[in-house]
């Protein structure tokens, strides 16, 4: 049955980081209203779909006023047309208005006065994005976060160098390693040495020279990765509920790249949640082919991971780090004994 109402554009596969959620100071946001109105019959009590930067918002009824509490800054697409340079502590008005033909549609921000006396329903509710949708993976926005976060980090040298992602530990203050030989209650501390924003990759290294390290088991795998290919997702997810054991979920490369085609990444059906940021994407073989990153909002078993040729062109690229010449030796072990070598190798990343 063809449908009598229209969608403003969405993207579907929509991701949030996977460190762990912060709490938000209060106040710190913007508020976006909108009203979707018609006088065109059959479309009353239908739905459209709202979006911010290519990020499902709301199925919103026609009649319907919404309010939206944004903790993000910056610029926002409604549509490719109507841009929002939205900061914090201000209002914006919204009016969509359907004339009962798609080329009668209007959508434009107005104001206030006006939206108030266009307005012919009570506000339905009011949702909080405390994602930051100004950016294209939605991650969380943590500059304007506090409190601690957590995700996944993994040895890359054996001079101390470790693999996390660039939002675990983005402005963050304070960052320390924990896990080191299997100790949950030391802490390290660690800078970070280089960042790559836009493939969301960050080296770490700890400050405590008397801690030695041995050359990580695994290799970087770069190609041949296949479509369907097994393969292994390694972290710490949600550890004040789920413990300090390190956590292993299975599946599959469901697609050799990202949303939208993004060719740095893979798409994969490993399931991931807040905390594996920063975790290895292993293949069967035990070499590491990726680095978690995101999971989608939207599509089930749909996640996310940077391709591993990317990692070793940011750490090829970083001057004064030694690349390491990383050789796979438990290739030919069972799965167990690979994840009981492996786990030594990966560790949990705190920032405050």
């Amino acid at each position: 049955m063809k449908k009598l109402f229209p969608t403003l554009p969405i993207l579907l596969m929509v991701l949030f980081n996977i460190s762990s959620l912060n709490v938000y100071a209060q106040n710190n946001y913007s508020t976006i209203h909108f009203l979707a109105y018609t006088t065109y019959k059959p479309l009353i009590g239908q739905s459209l779909k709202l979006s911010f930067n290519d990020r499902l918002a709301a199925s919103v009824r026609y009649g319907e006023a919404i309010h939206y509490k944004m903790y993000s800054e910056g610029r926002i697409a409604i549509t490719s047309s109507l841009i929002l340079d939205v900061e914090n502590g201000k209002d914006y008005y919204i009016y969509f208005f359907f004339k009962g033909n798609i080329a009668g549609q209007e959508l434009a921000q107005i104001d206030s006065l006006k939206w108030y006396s266009l307005k012919t329903a009570q506000c339905k509710y009011e949702s909080n994005f405390e994602e930051d949708i100004t950016r294209p993976w939605g991650i969380i926005n943590t500059k304007k976060a506090t409190g601690p976060k957590s995700g996944t980090c993994f040895l890359i040298s054996d001079k101390g160098y470790f693999i996390t992602n660039y939002h675990v530990v983005e402005n963050a203050k304070e960052i320390t390693i924990k896990g080191i030989d299997g100790d949950f209650t030391t802490k390290y501390g660690a800078t970070v040495i280089a960042e790559d924003q836009s493939n969301d990759l960050a080296l770490l290294k700890i400050s405590n020279k008397n801690v030695q390290f041995s050359l990580p088991p695994f290799a970087i795998r770069t190609t041949g990765i296949a479509q369907g290919e097994k393969i292994y997702a390694y972290g710490y997810p949600l550890t004040t509920a789920m413990g300090n054991e390190i956590k292993l979920t299975d599946g599959i490369i469901s697609a050799k790249s990202g949303v939208q085609g993004d060719a740095s990444k893979f798409q994969i059906s490993a399931a991931v949640q807040p905390g594996n940021s920063g975790g290895p994407l292993i293949d069967e073989q035990g070499n590491v082919i990726g680095v978690v990153y995101a999971k989608s909002t939207v599509a089930d078993a749909a996640s996310y991971a940077v391709k591993a040729s990317y990692l070793e062109t940011f750490l090829k690229e970083i001057d004064g780090f030694e690349f390491p010449q990383l050789i796979n030796s438990i290739n030919d072990k069972p799965l167990t004994d690979k994840v009981a070598t492996l786990r030594n190798f990966i560790f949990i990343v705190e920032t405050n």
